[in-house]
């Protein structure tokens, strides 16, 4: 994977269970960003299931603890999807400027 590679999307509707909710803590400071990180889960086509971490800029966990073990649909806006390597694993960071759950 060629580093730097990324998708841009303005906006994208994800239906989801919300499995965990806390705030991004930058690792060398230990200091709290002000981010949150959602990790959700959901089933592919194949029915495996799937989990990932969406981190959501300036935003709060009281804003989406209510939803945990709840399957919701996931508004984000302004997305950047990265590959990234793990492990040597394909990894996919997820990262939104807002998030909002479609009642």
């Amino acid at each position: 994977m060629a580093k730097g590679l990324y998708m841009f999307c303005k906006e994208a509707l994800i239906s989801v269970s919300i499995l965990g909710v806390s705030p991004e803590t930058d690792f060398e400071t230990k200091q709290v960003t002000g981010n949150v990180k959602i990790d959700v889960g959901f089933r592919n086509s194949s029915g495996k299931h799937i989990t990932r971490t969406i981190k959501v800029a300036n935003a709060s966990v009281s804003d989406y603890s209510s939803y945990l073990d709840e399957k919701v649909t996931l508004r984000l806006e302004d997305v950047t999807f990265s590959p990234y390597l793990s492990n040597g694993r394909a990894s996919l960071s997820i990262k939104a400027e807002s998030a909002t759950i479609e009642e």
